[in-house]
């Protein structure tokens, strides 16, 4: 690509549910122009072409997407057993490369990624909504600039619920591969749980250790009640993430039926922030609590919001020539977290996330 360039062309790889979410910010971008979309079901692709009011090319061949000297980078919404070999052939075919969460399966997996990263001449990243969702990102300026004082817990808590009314699409297909061991490497524990250890890490850093009890049922995906609990490196400080299902309570949303709260005690306060996913309470977003001080900040809470910032940072950064934020090293260490807790419950002891191979 043109390090002059004053556009980037980009190529959806994948339009399948999640593609409502992270591509809307890549259409909104006045430097962003969506010019192929891949899929192997041509008529999903044309269908998404439709509801967006774009003509781009479409590809059921994603060798044909990286043969396209017209596009500069792909977000690649697929299947996550495919994400190795399309990050790779992506970033030699001199392409920026942004890939949904999780990066892959196994650490060997994420080796011979960071081996094609390092030497490509273009940006890669993983895809991740969280950390660019305002709450959240509301909780770490907070965080950072002392307001709660030292870090020394942080809770992040998930329901599985019912949504009262909702009319995002969820395709028939999108659960279906998650189902195959062989293709995924866990439940939700795994799927899910790379959006809550992803989050805490990026609060407060990398992570020493990790325990957990992960509930195995017919349900593969539904591994409910789990917990996992960490401590971070460097740090008097221990998270906890923890994982559970109301089928019978509805709550309020817009897309998936659950939902997320967080939490960060500190030795002069906490932060908290109430909504994510969905809206099932009626309170600010984000409250500072400080003893007998309250604060509420009120800033978009939409879940959308965190995807669409997404795209742009991803734009933006290329534009910049700089890294985008979820770099190998981030996304590397973030799978191993949510592999050291599969390993931590397998076994019934503490797992070091950077002693997996």
């Amino acid at each position: 690509m043109d390090r002059k360039a004053d556009k980037i062309r980009i190529a959806i790889v994948g339009c399948g549910t999640i593609s409502q979410l992270n591509v809307p910010g890549y259409l909104q971008h006045p430097k962003c122009e969506v010019v192929a979309l891949c899929d192997p079901n041509r008529e999903r692709a044309e269908g998404r072409a439709r509801h967006w009011g774009i003509s781009p090319k479409i590809y059921t061949d994603y060798a044909d997407v990286l043969s396209d000297s017209h596009v500069d980078a792909v977000e690649l919404l697929t299947p996550t057993h495919l994400h190795p070999q399309q990050i790779i052939d992506g970033l030699k075919a001199g392409k920026h490369v942004s890939c949904q969460k999780p990066i892959s399966s196994t650490v060997a997996e994420t080796v011979e990624i960071a081996k094609a990263v390092r030497q490509a001449k273009t940006r890669f990243r993983v895809t991740e909504n969280f950390i660019f969702y305002p709450p959240i990102v509301k909780a770490k300026e907070l965080l950072d600039s002392g307001a709660i004082g030292e870090p020394s817990m942080v809770r992040i808590r998930t329901v599985r619920a019912k949504l009262a009314d909702s009319k995002f699409e969820i395709g028939d297909d999108a659960l279906e591969w998650r189902y195959d061991p062989n293709l995924h490497a866990g439940g939700m524990m795994y799927d899910d749980g790379w959006h809550k250890y992803a989050t805490a890490i990026w609060w407060l850093g990398e992570i020493e250790k990790v325990q957990a009890i992960i509930t195995k049922t017919d349900d593969y995906l539904l591994e409910v009640p789990s917990v996992a609990m960490w401590k971070f490196k460097g740090r008097d400080c221990l998270g906890v993430f923890d994982y559970s299902s109301a089928p019978e309570m509805e709550i309020r949303g817009k897309y998936y039926p659950g939902e997320e709260f967080f939490e960060i005690q500190g030795t002069k306060g906490a932060i908290y922030v109430t909504r994510c996913t969905s809206e099932m309470l009626d309170m600010p977003p984000v409250i500072l609590n400080r003893g007998i001080e309250t604060t509420s900040y009120h800033v978009p809470m939409d879940w959308m919001e965190g995807f669409s910032r997404s795209a742009a940072h991803f734009v933006d950064s290329i534009l910049k020539d700089e890294q985008p934020i979820m770099d190998i090293d981030f996304s590397s260490h973030t799978l191993r977290v949510t592999l050291a807790a599969y390993e931590a419950s397998r076994t019934e002891r503490p797992v070091e996330p950077d002693q997996l191979s």
